[in-house]
């Protein structure tokens, strides 16, 4: 199977490799990617499970070309990049190319609905960072889900490529509760680039476990009034998840043990967006909780102040390394 990855950042990156060893993968990336593909020969995958594995036999480009000649799409840009990415699929994949579509929070799929190409959209369930030398780094568990959409027999083949790798690819008819299960997840990006500290260490912080369990509990009224049952993601249901996260560190270390396997240096992708002064896309992440909260007629203040925190950041007015205490005083003040 020919399989062309668009927007080959840390996610497009990892996905692509692993497909590589059973497939023709071709990555879509930028040139400082193919910069270090080329400079190294290689590509390097490693995991909190402390896997190390090569992979030289796939193809890295900033061509499109190869849009027109694949039996499937990975598409794996930011949310910011989806409209930009859309036009490059409309122009140049065949019409019958299945996309999948990877993406962190909820709203950037809209601009893909005018596509003449069937779209899958699908959730990645873990971290990737990007290392030197052209290395990518998996820091925690988790596995990819995407829409029943999807040819079964494609969904087989993937699923035995990531099963190397030690994780799996599900289907699930019911993604609009999977999205908001994925994105009550992804609500610690924010707090983790904020904090700028390692993922670890930020989540043994009492403070910054509290901004999260407001944040998430935020997330679980608008799903109620949604009338949406959020399916586990962990080992945990998702409501029981925000009661867990207000124990004391010592209780929190010994109930969830499986939540902190994390690699000791993970960041969200975030901190690295902020790290490398790049917009985020916490529009799509949090600002989509007060977006949906505010159409109710709800009020989501600890969601709000970490919109407002981020963009003080990208703009220059906030560094990185708030106190939780201070965010916590924030939210009070928006309450």
């Amino acid at each position: 199977m020919k399989i062309a990855v668009l927007g080959a950042g840390a996610i497009g990156c990892y996905l692509g490799a692993v497909l590589s060893k059973h497939h023709d993968v071709t990555l879509i990336g930028r040139e400082r990617l193919i910069n270090a593909f080329n400079h190294v020969g290689h590509m390097a995958l490693s995991d909190y499970q402390e896997r190390d594995c090569q992979y030289s036999n796939l193809t890295v480009t900033d061509s499109t070309d190869a849009l027109a000649s694949a039996d499937l799409i990975l598409l794996t840009v930011k949310c910011l990049a989806v409209h930009e990415a859309a036009q490059q699929l409309q122009a140049f994949a065949a019409k019958t190319t299945p996309v999948i579509s990877l993406q962190n929070g909820i709203g950037s799929d809209d601009m893909l609905r005018q596509l003449r190409n069937p779209v899958i959209r699908g959730i990645v369930g873990f971290n990737v960072a990007p290392m030197d030398n052209c290395r990518f780094h998996r820091g925690t568990e988790g596995d990819v889900y995407c829409e029943e959409l999807i040819d079964s027999t494609i969904a087989n083949e993937l699923d035995s490529a990531f099963h190397d790798m030690g994780f799996r690819l599900h289907t699930n008819s019911g993604f609009e509760a999977l999205q908001w299960a994925k994105l009550q997840l992804n609500l610690n990006n924010a707090i983790n680039a904020v904090s700028n500290l390692p993922l670890k260490q930020e989540l043994e912080t009492r403070g910054y476990r509290t901004i999260l369990s407001l944040t998430m509990s935020e997330l679980i009224e608008v799903t109620k009034q949604e009338q949406l049952k959020l399916p586990k993601l962990t080992k945990l249901p998702a409501r029981w998840i925000p009661v867990l996260l207000k124990a004391p560190d010592s209780w929190f270390k010994k109930l969830a043990s499986s939540m902190l396997a994390i690699d000791p240096q993970a960041r969200s992708s975030m901190w690295e967006d902020l790290n490398n002064q790049r917009t985020t896309e916490i529009d799509y992440i949090n600002g989509a909780v007060v977006r949906a909260a505010h159409a109710l007629g709800l009020q989501a203040p600890a969601n709000l102040t970490l919109v407002e925190l981020i963009k003080d950041i990208e703009e220059g007015r906030r560094t990185p390394g708030i106190p939780s205490e201070e965010i916590l005083e924030e939210i009070k003040k928006r309450r």
